[in-house]
């Protein structure tokens, strides 16, 4: 009896080390890890600072911008609703596939922004291209020292690209 005992506790040891190095191999999961092949990227940028200039069309995000802005990264399915916060932003929002345009999807969405010159808020339906930047809200104010500004802007793109 005994022996059948010690043989089956050997088994069950050779089974572990036969085992362990795929645990001791198995790096832990990164982030990305959890998007789904056909899920989106949103990538919601925000900052004290001016997100285009006046004679500019709103999709033209200025450099200095997209360098000195925040950024929040949500993964999202190509249909779906969800809510994120950081501290200074919040905003819920919806995408739907537009029918006849692969690239294309109607986005609504209802936000504040929280900056140290003063809040923002905004909330709205718009078309979102993938891949391009849009403004979805902001706040200019002039002050004896200049012009303070403070926006919004969001660019849907495809899990793993830019």
């Amino acid at each position: 009896m005994q022996r059948i005992a010690s043989q089956i506790v050997c088994q069950f040891s050779l089974l572990f080390l036969l085992l362990l190095p795929g645990f001791a191999l198995a790096g832990n999961p990164a982030p990305e890890d959890y998007l789904a092949s056909e899920s989106f990227v949103l990538e919601v940028r925000y900052c004290e600072c001016q997100a285009t200039n006046a004679d500019n069309t709103l999709s033209d995000i200025l450099p200095s911008f997209l360098k000195e802005s925040r950024l929040l990264t949500l993964g999202i399915s190509s249909e779906g609703k969800g809510f994120a916060s950081s501290n200074e932003l919040s905003i819920g929002y919806e995408l739907k596939p537009v029918a006849g345009s692969p690239d294309q999807y109607q986005f609504n969405y209802a936000g504040n922004y929280t900056a140290s010159n003063g809040g923002s808020a905004g909330a709205g339906e718009l078309l979102l291209t993938q891949g391009q930047w849009v403004n979805l809200f902001g706040t200019r104010h002039e002050k004896d020292a200049g012009s303070q500004h403070s926006n919004v802007v969001v660019r849907l793109v495809k899990s793993g690209g830019s």
